[in-house]
C-alpha cells in the first residue's frame, strides 16, 4: 500500500510543473508584480500566490526536491511584506487589505533546513521579526494579550468579512466575528512562531532575543484563555462575551501541531478525535453547525487542517490514530483523482467524494493538496 501512495508523486511533481508555475514580474490590473516565478494553488484560484497555501505547498515542493520553486515562493513572500509591510493573503489586488495565518517564520525555516544557507537565512530573519510584530500589534491586540484576525485595511467587504478571509476559514460556524475572539489556531502559532524566530536567530548569529522567548513562554500560559477544563480540549475565546466558543473544530488540535502542551493535556485533546472521524479521515467541526453552504464545517475536510493535525498527533506519538485517519484521507485523495484526474480543494469525508451535500461546487486544487499529499506519505512512513 505504501508503495501505491508513493507512485503518484512523481505524477504530481510533473503535473505542477507544467500547470501550476507563474511569472508575474510586473503589476498588472489584477496582479502585483513579483520578482520570481511562483506555484499557484490550482485551477480553482485565480493566477496569484497565496501567503498560507504556499506553506502546505512548499512541504511538497521540497518533499519533491523542487527546492529552487519553494525558496522563490518564499521570496515573493518576502518581497510583498517589504511593499506593503505584512504578507498579503495573495498578490491578488483584491486581497491585499488582510493577511492569513502566519507560518512565514516555518517557510525560511524549512529553505534553510533544506538548503543549508545561512547566508540566506541572515537576509531573511529581519523581515521575519518584523512580520511577528505586525501580528502581535495593533489591531490584532486584545485585552486578553492574546491576538485576534483583524484586517490591515479597509476593503470592499465589511471587516468582519475580512477578517474571516484573514482567518482561512471563510463563512465557517467558527466566528461570528473573528475580531471578538482570541482564535485557538493564530495564538498557538504566534507563541510557536516566537520561539521559532529565536532557534533560527541562534541558528544564523549565534544568539537570539531573549524577549522572544519570554514571549513565546506567556502566550503558552495565556492559551488558557482557549481551553475548557470540563471538555479537556481548547476553543475560540471570545474575549468580549468573556465565553468560549461552543463550536468545536479541528483548529483545537493546532497546540498539538505547535509542541505546545504537556502529555496530560495532549491525551486529553487526542480523546477528541472520535467526534471528527469519519469514512474519509475526519472532519473540520465535530458536526455541520447549520452553516450548510460552508466548505469549512462537517462533513467537509480541507488538507491544511488535515496535516496540522496529522502531524501534531504524530509528534505526541498517537500514531496508531494518525496512520489510521491519514490512510483514509490518502485513499479518498486518490480514489477521487483516479475517478476525475484532479485533486480538489476540499473532500466530503462523510461519503468519500468531492460533493458538497448541499450542491456547493468544488474546484481542483493541485499543488495545495499535492502538498499536504506528499508530506502526509512521509510523516505516516508510508514512502
Amino acid at each position: 500500500m505504501s508503495q501505491n501512495f508513493h507512485a503518484l508523486i512523481p505524477e504530481i511533481k510533473s503535473r505542477i510543473k507544467e500547470e501550476c508555475v507563474r511569472e508575474t514580474p510586473q503589476d498588472n490590473e489584477t496582479l502585483i508584480g513579483l520578482p520570481y516565478p511562483y506555484v499557484i494553488s490550482g485551477k480553482g484560484k485565480q493566477e496569484a500566490l497565496y501567503y498560507w497555501d504556499t506553506y502546505f505547498i512548499n512541504l511538497g515542493l521540497l518533499r519533491m526536491r523542487m527546492i529552487d520553486y519553494a525558496r522563490h515562493n518564499v521570496e515573493n513572500l518576502i518581497f510583498l511584506l517589504r511593499k506593503f509591510g505584512y504578507v498579503p493573503a495573495s498578490n491578488a489586488r483584491e486581497m491585499l487589505t488582510h493577511s492569513q495565518p502566519p507560518f512565514l517564520p516555518w517557510m525560511v525555516r524549512d529553505i534553510y533546513r533544506a538548503t543549508g544557507e545561512k547566508e540566506w537565512l541572515r537576509r531573511m530573519l529581519p523581515d521575519v521579526v518584523h512580520e511577528f510584530k505586525f501580528w502581535t500589534s495593533k489591531p490584532h491586540t486584545t485585552p486578553t494579550g492574546l491576538y485576534r484576525y483583524h484586517p490591515a485595511k479597509e476593503g470592499a467587504a465589511d471587516p468582519a468579512t475580512l477578517a474571516m478571509a484573514e482567518s482561512g476559514w471563510i463563512d465557517s460556524p467558527r466566528f461570528t466575528d473573528p475580531r471578538s475572539f482570541n482564535a485557538v489556531d493564530l495564538n498557538a502559532l504566534l507563541s510557536r512562531n516566537a520561539r521559532m524566530i529565536y532557534d533560527l536567530q541562534v541558528e544564523a548569529e549565534g544568539r537570539g532575543d531573549e524577549l522572544l522567548l519570554q514571549k513565546s513562554a506567556a502566550m503558552k500560559k495565556m492559551m488558557d484563555f482557549c481551553w475548557n477544563e470540563d471538555e479537556g480540549f481548547y476553543f475560540d475565546n471570545n474575549f468580549e462575551e468573556k465565553k468560549l466558543s461552543s463550536v468545536k473544530s479541528l483548529a483545537g488540535f493546532m497546540p498539538l501541531f505547535v509542541e505546545m502542551v504537556d502529555e496530560k493535556r495532549a491525551q486529553h485533546i487526542q480523546s477528541h478525535l472520535k467526534a471528527f472521524t469519519a469514512p474519509g479521515g475526519f472532519t473540520l467541526t465535530d458536526q455541520p453547525y447549520g452553516k450548510t453552504i460552508s466548505v469549512w464545517n462537517a462533513p467537509l475536510i480541507q488538507a491544511p487542517y488535515v496535516y496540522t493535525t496529522l502531524k501534531g498527533l504524530c509528534d505526541y506519538d498517537f500514531m496508531e490514530d494518525a496512520a489510521d485517519i491519514g490512510t483514509n484521507w490518502l485513499t479518498m485523495v486518490q480514489e477521487n483523482y483516479a475517478a476525475t484526474g484532479e485533486l480538489w480543494a476540499w473532500y466530503n469525508a462523510a461519503d468519500r467524494s468531492v460533493r458538497h451535500p448541499d450542491g456547493v461546487d468544488n474546484s481542483p486544487m493541485l499543488s495545495l493538496t499535492a502538498g499536504v499529499y506528499a508530506e502526509v506519505v512521509d510523516c505516516l512512513g508510508l514512502d
